[in-house]
């Protein structure tokens, strides 16, 4: 029963053929036929705005880790509605842990495949921003998941030769680059923050002008995150980025980045 309400909640086709024959829709989970009569009694325009309801939760809580990203993916057609689609039974049913990483990664690959959505350039750029927050949310999975098994590492102290040492990326950081700098960005494309940017959006999307406009200009930024716990809890530890932001010629330096070179290494070259 709750595999089949997971289902009727979050996957449009099979609501569908509830909707057309309850029944048939129901026929190949494992129920008794007591069971399968609970769902009689199930009011269709109830089904549709509870699914609706809890769709909409979920996105407010996910727009706290993308804001950027559904700001600018609700001046695209079909708006908000491509969110709304990622929001799904296979999304519900991944790690609840994972469930936003998972969410990210579904929507980098809905835009790459979207072709004639917006001007390419418009789209590699934002496709970027996406990335950079993509990157920030995997990260700071990590770290929440790292907290709750007890095995977030010491944070390292340098030592005096660190000139001479091999270098590489701290744990739990991600490098990526953006149009302009994050700030900026925020304060364009973001009226509010949290939920209820998502609530904001709901009401009036991002208009395709302002998209423009904010993507134009290019004043490209490396941008360096890396999560850290700021408050640890058994069940829902609190993590923030620190972030440094570059000029975009250093992004050149990143593969060098390797755990092979050394901060004099590189210097020397």
């Amino acid at each position: 029963q709750e595999q089949a309400l997971l289902d009727l909640l979050f996957d449009r086709e099979r609501r569908a053929a509830f909707r057309a024959d309850r029944q048939r829709a129901l026929s190949d989970y494992d129920m008794s036929a007591g069971e399968r009569a609970d769902f009689a009694t199930v009011r269709l325009e109830a089904l549709e705005m509870d699914a609706a309801a809890r769709v909409n939760f979920i996105l407010a809580q996910y727009c706290r880790s993308y804001p950027l990203s559904f700001s600018l993916v609700s001046s695209l057609p079909p708006g908000l509605e491509r969110l709304r689609l990622l929001v799904d039974a296979a999304l519900l049913r991944t790690s609840p842990g994972e469930r936003v990483g998972v969410f990210g990664l579904r929507l980098r690959d809905s835009l790459q495949g979207a072709a004639g959505a917006a001007e390419p350039a418009t789209m590699a750029r934002l496709l970027a921003v996406v990335e950079a927050e993509l990157g920030m949310a995997m990260t700071a999975q990590g770290v929440r998941a790292a907290a709750l098994a007890g095995t977030l590492p010491a944070v390292a102290v340098l030592p005096a030769d660190w000139l001479q040492q091999p270098l590489r990326l701290a744990p739990f950081t991600s490098a990526a680059i953006l149009p302009r700098p994050y700030a900026t960005l925020k304060s364009m494309l973001c009226a509010c923050t949290g939920a209820e940017l998502w609530r904001q959006l709901s009401r009036q999307p991002l208009p395709a002008a302002t998209r423009e406009g904010v993507l134009a200009a290019a004043d490209l930024r490396l941008l360096v995150a890396r999560a850290q716990l700021t408050r640890a809890s058994p069940c829902e530890p609190v993590v923030d980025h620190v972030t440094v932001e570059l000029g975009e010629g250093f992004a050149r330096l990143l593969p060098h980045v390797d755990g092979r070179n050394s901060v004099a290494g590189l210097l020397e070259q």
